[in-house]
C-alpha cells in the first residue's frame, strides 16, 4: 500500500502544479474523474500502463521525469527529486520548539484548543479550521500555541508544521524606530488564499512561507513553482487528504496569512498575532490577557521556587502586581531573581516600585518589556500615536471616548476611533464602553509622552 500512496501523492502534486481539476485531467487522459480520485487515494492496486501513459502525456511529462512517474506506477519505488519532479514524498514533520516547562493559567484557552481540536480531527461541519490567538505583547501567545501542539498534536497523524512570520520584527514605517525582542515565544478563512500584497517590513513574505512548506512536505526545491499562486494550490492539493497541525507565529496581519491555509477539514491551523485578524472569515479568536494572581504567583514560583517566596508572600504579591501580572514582565522578575539567589523579593520590589525605573528594570538578557511595547507602538499612525502617549493624563483606571477627547484634543468620533485601533495593537484594554491602560502600558505611554513632547 505504501509505493501506490507515494504514487497517488505524486500525480496529485503533478495536477496541482499545473493548475489542473481532477476533471480537467480526466478529460485531457480520457480517464474517468473516478479513476483519478482512486489513484491519487492510493486506492488502485496496479494503474494500466496505458492509463499511466496518457496522464504522463497530459500531465506534459517527458524524458526522465516521464520514465520516473511510470517506473513509480508499475513498481513501488519512490521518484528521487529530479527536474520538474516533485517528490511528494511521505514525509512527516515534526518542527514544533521546545515547549515552556511552565505553562501556567491558561486552562480555559487549551480546554478550547482541545474541543476544536476533537471536532477538526473527526470531521465536524461546524467546526472552523483556523483559531487566531490574540492579546497584548508579552502574554504569551506563542507559548501558549506551542504548547498547545504539543499536548494535541498526536492528534494530528501527518505531522506538524511551524512557521515564524516574524510580523513584530522592526519596521521603520511608525511614528519612531526601534529594535523588539519578544521573550514569550518558544520558537473559515479563504480557501483560495489569494494573495493581495506584500507582506510589512520585516516580516516573511507569504510566497517564502510557502516555499518553507512545500519543503516541509516533501516537494524538492527544484520543484517548487516560481508564482506565488502556483505554490498555493500545490500546497492546498498535498494538504487535502492529511492531518496536519500548522502553527503560524507572530502573523503581521490577515494578508499574510490568508495564502498559507490549507483547505482541508481534517487539518487546524493555530495563528498567533497581536491582532485579532477580524478580516479572516469563520476563524474562532481566542483572547490571550493577563494572568490571574494566583497563576502569577505559580509562575513567578516555577522560575524562583516556592520556599523563596514563601519566605515575603506580601512583598511576592506586591511583586506580581508591580509586574502587572503580565506574564513576560512575571519571566523577567523570575529570572532577575533566579540569577540573584542572595536577594530577598523585597529587594526586586523596591527596584519596581518607581515607576521611572520599572521598565528599565524588567530586563533580563534578551528578555524585555519596553522593547515588546515598543514594536505595537511603532506600527500606530501619527494620530494613533498621538492618542496613545496622551491617554497617560487621564486620571482613573477608566475612561470612555468622551474624557479621551477631551485630553488628547481631538473629536470623540475620532477619540473613538483611536482607541479601538489602539485595542487591537494590544495597547489598551477593552471595559465594556469604556478603556483601560494595563499597568505598564501606562507607564510606558507617558514615556513616549516625555520624550516626543
Amino acid at each position: 500500500m505504501q509505493h501506490r500512496a507515494g504514487f497517488g501523492q505524486w500525480l496529485r502534486a503533478l495536477r496541482g502544479t499545473r493548475g489542473l481539476t481532477q476533471e480537467e485531467l480526466a478529460e485531457a487522459s480520457g480517464s474517468s474523474v473516478r479513476t483519478i480520485r482512486e489513484m491519487e487515494r492510493g486506492r488502485v492496486r496496479t494503474p494500466q500502463r496505458r492509463t499511466v501513459a496518457l496522464l504522463a502525456d497530459a500531465l506534459g511529462l517527458a524524458g526522465v521525469d516521464r520514465d520516473r512517474f511510470v517506473g513509480l506506477a508499475r513498481a513501488g519505488h519512490r521518484p528521487p527529486p529530479g527536474p520538474g519532479g516533485v517528490a511528494a514524498s511521505p514525509v512527516v514533520p515534526s518542527e514544533l520548539p521546545a515547549a515552556v516547562p511552565s505553562l501556567v493559567g491558561r486552562q480555559a484557552e487549551l480546554a478550547v484548543l482541545a474541543q476544536l481540536t476533537s471536532g477538526v480531527t473527526d470531521g465536524s461541519a461546524t467546526t472552523a479550521s483556523v483559531v487566531v490567538l490574540h492579546g497584548p505583547p508579552g502574554t504569551g501567545k506563542s507559548t501558549l500555541a506551542v504548547a498547545a501542539g504539543h499536548r494535541l498534536g498526536a492528534a494530528f497523524t501527518d505531522g506538524q508544521l511551524f512557521l515564524d512570520l516574524h510580523g513584530t520584527a522592526p519596521t521603520h514605517t511608525g511614528p519612531a524606530s526601534g529594535a523588539f525582542t519578544d521573550g514569550t515565544s518558544a520558537g473559515g478563512a479563504s480557501a483560495g488564499g489569494a494573495f493581495t500584497g506584500a507582506a510589512p517590513a520585516g516580516s516573511v513574505d507569504p510566497a517564502e512561507a510557502l516555499a518553507g512548506l512545500l519543503r516541509s512536505l516533501g516537494v524538492p526545491e527544484e520543484a517548487i513553482p516560481g508564482p506565488p499562486e502556483q505554490r498555493g494550490r500545490l500546497f492546498r492539493t498535498l494538504t487535502r487528504d492529511r492531518r496536519l497541525l500548522i502553527v503560524a507565529d507572530d502573523a503581521a496581519d490577515e494578508a499574510q496569512v490568508r495564502p498559507l491555509l490549507p483547505a482541508a477539514r481534517h487539518c487546524l491551523t493555530l495563528v498567533t498575532s497581536r491582532r485579532p485578524l477580524t478580516g479572516l472569515t469563520g476563524a474562532v479568536r481566542v483572547t490571550v490577557g493577563l494572568l490571574a494572581p494566583h497563576a502569577a504567583w505559580r509562575l513567578l514560583a516555577s522560575i524562583t521556587g516556592e520556599d523563596r517566596l514563601a519566605a515575603d508572600p506580601t512583598g511576592t504579591a506586591e511583586l506580581v502586581e508591580l509586574c502587572g501580572r503580565l506574564p513576560l514582565a512575571i519571566r523577567v522578575a523570575g529570572n532577575r531573581l533566579a540569577s540573584r539567589p542572595g536577594w530577598p523579593v523585597a529587594q526586586l520590589v523596591a527596584q519596581l516600585a518607581d515607576p521611572r525605573r520599572r521598565l528599565t528594570a524588567l530586563t533580563a538578557g534578551d528578555l524585555d518589556v519596553r522593547a515588546a511595547f515598543d514594536v505595537s507602538y511603532r506600527r500606530l499612525g501619527a494620530t494613533v500615536a498621538g492618542v496613545f502617549r496622551r491617554a497617560s493624563l487621564v486620571p482613573g483606571t477608566e475612561f470612555d471616548a468622551g474624557l479621551l477627547a477631551a485630553v488628547t484634543r481631538v473629536d470623540v468620533e475620532s477619540a473613538a476611533a483611536a482607541a479601538e485601533d489602539l485595542v487591537d495593537a494590544g495597547l489598551l484594554l477593552p471595559r465594556g464602553d469604556r478603556y483601560a491602560f494595563h499597568g505598564l502600558t501606562r507607564i510606558y505611554a507617558r514615556e513616549r509622552l516625555a520624550l516626543e513632547e
